[in-house]
């Protein structure tokens, strides 16, 4: 049966290829192509794929075979604890909106979840290789990694599947790690962008723990927005906390900087700030204008934004586990996406550019 659409290639295809020329997931190919399709898959399909498979002289690599004869069907989301962001990790609207995007992926290739919380102060020599060795996982999620967690160097030299989602390790390069996550640097550079052209000069930026992937991202973004424009910067390192925000504002007016616009790091910031302009309540205007960098989708933009980042989440759950069954199926040996964010800017504030 030939397929119009996605043509076969000229020579022999990748499993990729053979996906895409009937129209299915890498992995779902590969359950038929190592007899792991099982009931799930319908027939038809099955023999479909066997058919393309014989049309198009696929040979099949043999360490995603050995892989997936090994198949447990779980992967793990590991989340580690950091000292900087305190908290429920469920009350957090980024990890829920991600865990959101993955539900869909791994219900349609047939994989499990596993949580996996890790505390680095009281298990600081915990090991996740262990848990491949032993068959119990597939691939490894590890979301919100901080600044220190460096076990995935055993990982890297056992090559196995693993992807870090929203921060990364920072005393390895970007080549040297799996990771998915939000285009931080854009979105901060075109947020700013917005302060500028409201016509604020003096910023005091509220950025996150100083030790993390997301706000060195952040930062380059800012300071790019800002190189040409003559305008200063005050940063402020702290955790993405109202109360380290309201310190901050606190402290700042404490200096001899003067400032007309507020940078926040995170939408977790800005009741913070809030209360710092109007401590007796019930205020509305500010004495300066306010952007946010970092908000869930799903946020709305405060009448005193003038304007703020919206990070696709889901997308960012939807890649990473799709980005983990490439490194598991043998597709890919090494995984960089950067997922697009959204900036909103408020028109009742802010000038149309030119």
């Amino acid at each position: 049966m030939k397929n119009e659409k996605n043509p076969p290639p000229r020579s022999s295809c990748s499993i990729r290829e053979l996906a895409k020329y009937v129209g299915l997931s890498t992995c779902t190919v590969s359950k038929v192509l190592n007899n792991c399709a099982g009931k799930k898959i319908p027939q038809a399909t099955q023999q479909r794929v066997l058919a393309a498979a014989r049309e198009l002289d696929y040979v099949p690599n043999v360490n995603a075979q050995r892989l997936f004869q090994r198949r447990s069907g779980v992967i793990g989301l590991l989340v580690p604890a950091n000292p900087l962001t305190p908290g429920n990790v469920f009350g957090d609207a980024h990890f829920v909106d991600i865990l959101g995007g993955m539900e869909p992926l791994l219900e349609e290739n047939g994989y499990h979840l596993m949580l996996l919380f890790r505390n680095g102060e009281r298990r600081p020599e915990e090991r996740y290789w262990k848990l491949f060795r032993a068959g119990t996982i597939d691939g490894l999620l590890i979301w919100g990694a901080s600044p220190e967690f460096g076990c995935f160097r055993e990982l890297e030299e056992n090559k196995a599947p693993y992807v870090f989602i929203t921060n990364r390790p920072l005393d390895v390069s970007a080549d040297g790690v799996n990771f998915v996550a939000s285009d931080y640097r854009a979105v901060a550079h075109d947020v700013a962008g917005a302060l500028l052209r409201a016509g604020c000069r003096k910023l005091l930026y509220l950025a996150g723990p100083e030790q993390s992937s997301v706000t060195t991202a952040m930062r380059q973004g800012v300071d790019e927005a800002l190189a040409q424009s003559g305008a200063e910067l005050f940063v402020h390192y702290s955790r993405y906390m109202p109360e380290d925000a309201r310190e901050a504002l606190f402290a700042a007016g404490k200096r001899s900087f003067r400032f007309d616009g507020v940078l926040c790091a995170s939408r977790e910031m800005v009741p913070g700030v809030l209360e710092a302009a109007h401590p007796a309540g019930g205020g509305c205007e500010l004495p300066f204008q306010l952007a946010t960098l970092d908000a869930p989708a799903r946020a709305a933009l405060l009448p005193q934004e003038i304007a703020m980042g919206k990070m696709e989440d889901s997308t960012v759950g939807k890649v990473a586990v799709s980005s983990l069954l490439d490194l598991i199926s043998g597709e890919n040996s090494r995984i960089h996406r950067l997922i697009p964010g959204t900036t909103v800017e408020n028109p009742h504030i802010l000038p149309r550019a030119e």
